[in-house]
């Protein structure tokens, strides 16, 4: 297995406990901003101590800000909106797949921006990838 598809398998298991704990809070009657707040200041300690290790300051050019605090909003957003559809009783085995669908758009994105290939075999994986998540929606 190659490094990125192994880093990629590994960080989704921290995308599915944080996931998991959005579904905890919403069991607990947690107003979701105050937890994504408190969310959001563990990723920042969390990115000063990747700076402070990899000895590495703060750089980020001035056109990809704009694209940084896009995908804050996009990201808080999506935080939001999943915690309050588990905070309403949305079960997770039900909203977690339909969020999950996200990778679509994803995809898409890359396909149209970057011009990503697209082949018959990742058509197919994306299309029983959204199958599986339909049934496992229902």
């Amino acid at each position: 297995m190659n490094t990125p598809i192994l880093l990629a398998v590994i960080g989704l298991f921290g995308f599915g406990m944080a996931n998991f704990f959005w579904k905890v809070a919403g069991v607990n009657d947690v107003y979701s901003p105050s937890f994504m707040l408190t969310e959001g200041v563990f990723v920042v300690i969390t990115a000063i101590i990747i700076h402070i290790f990899q000895k590495q300051t703060y750089v980020l050019r001035p056109s990809m800000l704009g694209i940084a605090s896009l995908s804050g909003v996009a990201t808080a957003a999506g935080i939001y909106l999943t915690m309050l559809a588990l905070k309403l009783g949305g079960e997770g085995s039900v909203i977690f797949p339909i969020k999950s669908m996200s990778v679509v758009v994803a995809v898409l994105l890359s396909y149209f921006v970057f011009r990503e290939s697209v082949t018959l075999t990742k058509v197919l994986g994306l299309i029983l990838g959204m199958s599986s998540i339909f049934l496992l929606s229902r």
